[in-house]
């Protein structure tokens, strides 16, 4: 009987030491564990509400930035002159007065192209729209063979001139017949003679040898006994003739 309430006692003290070490190890866990885990939850909403407050900064500064932007700036700036200058247009009845307009400066009007076929160089011609250096030296070379142009038609005698490209620059020529190269018909060279664009050879020639003969040319109808004179070419050759 001893034994056995020696062992009964034993196994109450034990029973109750390890209830005591289960119960101090609960109590370890809730005490040590669950403030913790509550910390650290509370620390994380606290950098979440930290994070959302950032934002929220960063929005108001960008918000801003974009007021005050030169973009914005100049879109105020334009709607701040469209209101003033629809103000000034429904007041313009009373502001645009007869003082306005006999004060206000006047503005440069831009001069239309005028060109003087007979004395513009080639530099100048080139100035016309759709004339480039090609057809400047072709018009300054058969100027200087003609003696000068008297129409500008003549233009289409050019190598490679069109009417369409006539058509185009003639609003911007000018003629000044006055310095036209003559042909003097009693002194020229039949070599002199056959230089010019409109003169025949055949006619040349019989120019020559009745002037051979003693025959002096004084008018257009003297040249008519020429014997290979023709209509076409004596009204061709009139402007450069000089007697």
């Amino acid at each position: 009987m001893g034994k056995k309430k020696h062992w009964l006692l034993h196994s109450q003290i034990s029973g109750t030491v390890w209830f005591a070490v289960v119960l101090i190890a609960v109590l370890a866990l809730v005490f040590f564990f669950f403030p913790q885990h509550r910390g650290t939850s509370e620390q994380g909403s606290k950098e979440q509400k930290n994070i959302v407050e950032l934002q929220k900064k960063e929005d108001s500064v960008y918000q801003s930035r974009r007021q005050n932007s030169p973009s914005r700036e100049r879109h105020l700036s334009h709607r701040q002159y469209s209101f003033q200058n629809r103000e000034c247009r429904q007041d313009s009845p009373r502001i645009l007065s007869d003082d306005f307009y006999t004060t206000a400066p006047s503005v440069p009007t831009r001069q239309p192209l005028s060109v003087e076929l007979n004395g513009a160089d080639s530099t100048t011609l080139q100035l016309l729209h759709g004339i480039g250096p090609a057809y400047a030296r072709r018009i300054v070379r058969y100027r200087e063979r003609l003696g000068g142009f008297v129409s500008t038609d003549q233009l289409l005698e050019v190598y490679g001139f069109t009417p369409e490209l006539l058509d185009h620059i003639r609003p911007h020529l000018t003629l000044d017949t006055g310095n036209l190269r003559k042909i003097n018909v009693n002194t020229l060279t039949l070599k002199q003679l056959i230089k010019h664009p409109y003169m025949d050879y055949y006619f040349a020639r019989d120019l020559v040898n009745l002037r051979s003969r003693g025959v002096t040319f004084s008018s257009p109808d003297d040249l008519r006994a020429v014997p290979s004179c023709s209509d076409t070419l004596l009204m061709r050759l009139l402007p450069y003739l000089e007697f």
